[in-house]
């Protein structure tokens, strides 16, 4: 495929500024629930993963009539239905993967679900979450990541420490820094251009520009 793909997770229906913010879609899969939420936004659906435990029954007659995929999962299994989903769009072989409706709901939930966000992006694939007015980017190796000035932006150790890490463009400097998990180092830093640049030797960060949406609707 070589595209943008998009993942509607079965979290928090998405957020206007969350569909605003989208480009162009080349591939879309629904987990589970996602699929309502999908429709609901006037997001076309090709594949919809997961156990099926909590989709609405008109949601999967209507896709299934429409010729979406339906790839339906045993209920005790060992992934979760937005591992389920990674999984298949990178049988697409997509250049981006952007993820949706992770926010609200159950707590743990919401939790695995950011954590399963920052274990992608292997292999070059560019990985992007939307959370309301936040977008969420994971970093491996190097990301250019644009902002307003003055935007706040944290970068977040995940999967353990992260060594390594330098940027420009942001106001607070790292050079060739550590990261460790559980401190606050990166956190409510701010661009200082319009393009920061991030980059990590070892580990992965997780970089939260919390009000990235609604900067660019102001724009």
């Amino acid at each position: 495929m070589a595209g943008v793909a998009l993942i509607v997770a079965g979290g928090a229906r998405p957020d206007p500024l969350e569909i605003k913010a989208l480009p162009a879609i080349d591939f879309c899969v629904a987990a589970d629930s996602g699929a309502d939420s999908a429709i609901a936004v006037n997001l076309a659906v090709d594949s919809i993963v997961g156990d099926l435990d909590s989709i609405s029954p008109t949601t999967l007659a209507a896709l299934r009539d429409a010729g979406a995929e339906i790839r339906e999962h045993a209920a005790e299994k060992d992934q979760t239905d937005l591992e389920l989903a990674f999984a298949r769009v990178m049988e697409e072989q997509p250049d981006r993967v952007i993820v949706i409706g992770i926010g609200g709901g159950r707590i743990d939930h919401a939790l695995a679900n950011i954590a399963v966000l920052a274990a992608q992006g292997r292999g070059g694939v560019i990985v992007d979450g939307l959370v309301g007015s936040a977008r969420l980017s994971v970093v491996r190796g190097t990301r250019s990541l644009d902002g307003a000035l003055g935007e706040t932006i944290s970068l977040l150790p995940v999967l353990g420490r992260a060594d390594g890490v330098t940027t420009e463009g942001l106001k607070y400097p790292l050079a060739d820094e550590p990261l460790e998990p559980g401190s606050a180092r990166g956190v409510s830093n701010r661009f200082v251009a319009p393009l920061a640049t991030v980059s990590v030797q070892r580990g992965v960060l997780l970089a939260v520009q919390p009000f990235a949406l609604s900067e660019r609707s102001r724009g």
